[in-house]
């Protein structure tokens, strides 16, 4: 007897097999069911579903049924026959008594590697223990997992790590965010930063830039690094006091790497265009850790920061900084000027310096060509997003990392005075 005749189906009679044959298949839910199973009443539509693994427990019983049905009550049967049947229903309970110790197996197994990651970091102050004490604590397997989620944003461990309610009571969003409208305010589920304090510098450094060359496109890298930095270290601002030195320490070498120009002593870049800058800046970042739509999202955060306030609050005093549309703006350059000050208090350093010249340009900058800036940093963000998106949905180029492509360094970005 083969083996589909082993199965004894219950086929529904003539007046309702019309009513079955409209019923989806209880195990694959593809194809119209034709048959009932008589162990769970579950409609199905072919043996494959019968004996797939969701319908394993009802489907390994059933088989039992049937070989004890035909020992004990088919006496044409001859004793090899009877024997082989045994033996049949015999390996089949062997097997089902492995399955079930493997299983209660690798759960005890799963508790035992939760009960020693417990017990191996008992005692141990995470928040205030190094990277390299934590990683010795861990087994290779489990540093590999961790590396694998960092490397990959989007699958399941890091966006479960990303969303626990312990990470988001301590993670900053970048402070110009706050001010947007509808965003939702610090004592909601977001924690944003503080504004930074305004650096001071002379009025009259102001009217001696109508005749400078424009520096606005300079500025625009700088926010773009500074944008890189906020985020992937999430302190925000940079220049708090409360931040650890490591941090500090690590937001200085990446605007450092991103715009050298800024922390050389007698730098001659100056970028004609956007598009220069931004490709400039970009290929500077450490190779693997920005792609098309990360780059996307720094361009937006420097729009928001670039784009002059609508409404001002009135003031008596034009030389209050803290009413000028571009303050947002002054505030970034401010903050950068704090994260750079040098430990001899009351002298500034040749950065501080250098960013006191920016903000005088942003200050003798007319408020359309700030806004039309803005609008450019918009407009670049949304086609390299569109870009990015195009080439992952080209068959061809899918299981490339985009977000890993950078592109090489430019060997002469467009240069023409100092600044």
């Amino acid at each position: 007897m083969n083996e589909v005749g082993q199965i004894r189906v219950r086929e529904d009679d003539s007046n309702s097999a019309e009513g079955l044959s409209k019923v989806l298949c209880g195990i694959c839910r593809r194809q119209f069911s034709r048959y009932t199973c008589p162990g769970c009443n579950v409609s199905y539509c072919n043996l494959s579903c019968f004996r797939s693994e969701a319908h394993y427990q009802c489907s390994e019983t059933f088989y039992r049924k049937e070989i004890q049905t035909s020992i004990e009550t088919k006496s044409s049967k001859t004793h090899e026959e009877r024997q082989k049947m045994l033996e049949l229903l015999k390996r089949l309970e062997e097997q089902t008594q492995e399955e079930d110790s493997s299983l209660l197996r690798d759960q005890d197994g799963s508790d035992s590697d939760s009960s020693d990651l417990v017990s191996r970091f008992a005692g141990v102050d995470i928040s205030s223990a190094s990277s390299d004490e934590l990683l010795r604590l861990m087994t290779k397997e489990e540093i590999d997992k961790f590396f694998n989620a960092l490397r990959d944003p989007t699958s399941q461990l890091a966006q479960k790590l990303l969303s626990s309610e312990e990470l988001q009571s301590v993670r900053q969003e970048p402070w110009w965010e706050a001010s947007l409208e509808g965003s939702p305010n610090s004592s909601g589920s977001m924690r944003y930063g503080s504004k930074p304090a305004l650096m001071e510098f002379p009025l009259k450094l102001v009217k001696s830039q109508a005749s400078s060359p424009s520096l606005i496109y300079n500025v625009c890298a700088v926010l773009v690094a500074y944008a890189f930095a906020t985020r992937h270290l999430s302190v925000s601002p940079l220049s708090s006091t409360e931040n650890d030195a490591s941090d500090e320490a690590e937001a200085r070498r990446i605007i450092s790497q991103a715009v050298p120009f800024l922390v050389a002593r007698r730098s001659q870049v100056l970028y004609s265009t956007l598009s220069s800058a931004v490709t400039d800046v970009w290929s500077r970042f450490d190779p693997g850790t920005m792609g098309a739509e990360s780059l996307s999202a720094l361009l937006l955060d420097s729009s928001i920061i670039v784009r002059p306030r609508l409404v001002v609050a009135t003031s008596s005093d034009n030389s209050l900084l803290s009413d000028h549309r571009s303050v947002t703006l002054l505030a970034a350059l401010s903050d950068l000027s704090g994260l750079f000050a040098p430990r001899s208090v009351g002298v500034p350093s040749h950065i501080q310096m250098k960013l006191k010249f920016y903000a005088a340009q942003v200050l003798s900058t007319p408020q359309p060509v700030l806004r039309a800036l803005a609008n450019e940093l918009q407009d670049y963000a949304r086609a390299l997003k569109a870009e990015a998106r195009s080439v992952m949905g080209n068959p061809s180029l899918q299981g490339k990392n985009l977000d890993a492509s950078q592109p090489k360094p430019a060997p002469k970005p467009d240069i023409t005075t100092s600044g």
